[in-house]
């Protein structure tokens, strides 16, 4: 039996986060949807991932797993923009009835698949995209197996942040479990297993880990300077850093090599964020080498209590939530004292600077400067920015990064 983990036809949905990874990378708590798949599965699964043409070749650098491979044998089909619970995969794999699929508001959440049937599909070549692939499937009723609470649909980016709590709690829980019994960091006080600090990680006295509402992971290499104070539910991840005299309050999920400072609430930091000054973060996902300068701030609660609105390419959407900050693409940076309006959305490699507040919805490649007239950024010049940060955080900016870049920049 292969797994197949793929994007759907409503990619553009979760726009920005997905501009530079398959929808499936999205971490919606401490793991990506792929991530957590993958842990939940048996050791020895096989994992074919599909993914839509424009990143195809970007993606194939960036895992081990076949891409854009038609399965040879039965399978099971996972929209990668499900967050699947353990049980819910074990019972798919145990008993879910072959050549059948379940849906639920017209997403196709899981196909089980024999190869005869894969056989017959396999003229469309974008089989895992369209809907279509799955027709003549038996469809599974919601009503016969009360599937609730059993998987979450993500179908726009705020979704993450609307079930982060319930997400980030199941993924830390995994993790404690994950470690049981295994060696701790000696220098730091856990007396009980609602909290975990590698041996690795370097925890200063005076800082408070308090796992009253929710659980604590501090990850391998992380450091936290003194006088930290961690409300959980908190994940901290590898070679991570936060500053003296942060506040975090969970859930936060602060991905690997990000550096943080300042308070901090209900927020997804994918990785290597830079946060290293004061200002409010709340409410908000921010994907990788994106810089918040210092005391820029995020506004998650509007002054009236009424439910936020985004707008993307001109539409508004009430996203049913009353605390939501801002949904922030790769490499986009804000100048010291930038306030972000609620329920910002602002796309790839952004430069907003000068102050105030900006527009609620900020183009990628927009060069914003308060007072002036908003400009495109120049390509090259984004390229090179984007080349020397990564390459301080240790990452080397591929020719398919830089293709992938541009091509997202000629369609704008």
């Amino acid at each position: 039996m292969r797994y197949v983990i793929f994007e759907d036809n409503k990619y553009t949905n979760l726009y920005p986060l997905n501009l530079l990874r398959a929808s499936f990378d999205l971490k919606a708590g401490v793991f990506s949807m792929k991530e957590r798949i993958e842990r939940y599965l048996p050791v020895g699964e096989s994992v074919t991932l599909f993914v839509r043409d424009e990143i195809l070749k970007f993606a194939k650098t960036n895992t081990k797993n076949p891409i854009n491979e038609i399965p040879d044998e039965d399978s099971i089909f996972l929209n990668g923009k499900v967050v699947f619970s353990q049980r819910f995969l074990s019972w798919i794999k145990k008993d879910m009835s072959a050549n059948s699929v379940i849906c639920f508001e017209d997403t196709v959440v899981v196909a089980k698949v024999s190869l005869d049937e894969i056989n017959k599909r396999r003229e469309n070549l974008k089989f895992c995209m369209d809907k279509n692939f799955f027709d003549g499937l038996k469809e599974i009723n919601n009503t016969n197996y009360h599937f609730e609470n059993l998987f979450e649909i993500i179908n726009y980016p705020w979704d993450i942040i609307k079930s982060l709590d319930i997400n980030l709690g199941f993924d830390l829980s995994f993790l404690l479990e994950s470690v049981k019994g295994q060696e701790r960091n000696a220098e730091v006080a856990q007396e009980n297993d609602n909290n975990y600090v590698s041996p690795s990680a370097k925890v200063y006295p005076g800082v408070i880990l308090d796992t009253v509402g929710g659980e604590i992971f501090i990850d391998d290499n992380a450091i936290v300077e003194p006088l930290v104070y961690i409300k959980g539910p908190i994940y901290i991840g590898r070679n991570a850093l936060v500053k003296s005299g942060s506040r975090l309050y969970g859930p936060c999920s602060i991905g690997h090599s990000s550096k943080v400072s300042g308070e901090m609430s209900g927020v997804v930091f994918h990785s290597s964020v830079n946060k290293q000054h004061d200002g409010f973060i709340g409410n908000t996902y921010a994907c990788p080498f994106v810089n918040f300068g210092a005391d820029t701030v995020t506004s998650n609660l509007k002054n009236n209590y009424s439910k936020v609105k985004v707008l993307i390419d001109g539409k508004s959407f009430n996203t049913g939530l009353q605390f939501l900050g801002s949904i922030v693409g790769d490499h986009s940076k804000f100048g010291i004292n930038t306030m972000l309006n609620t329920g910002t959305i602002c796309g790839i490699f952004a430069n907003v600077a000068g102050g105030g507040f900006p527009d609620k919805s900020i183009d990628s490649f927009e060069w914003n400067i308060l007072g002036k007239e908003k400009v495109k950024y120049r390509i090259e010049e984004a390229l090179e920015t984007g080349r020397i940060v990564m390459k301080r955080r240790g990452f080397e900016m591929t020719d398919e990064y830089k293709e992938l870049v541009k091509f997202i920049y000629e369609k704008k």
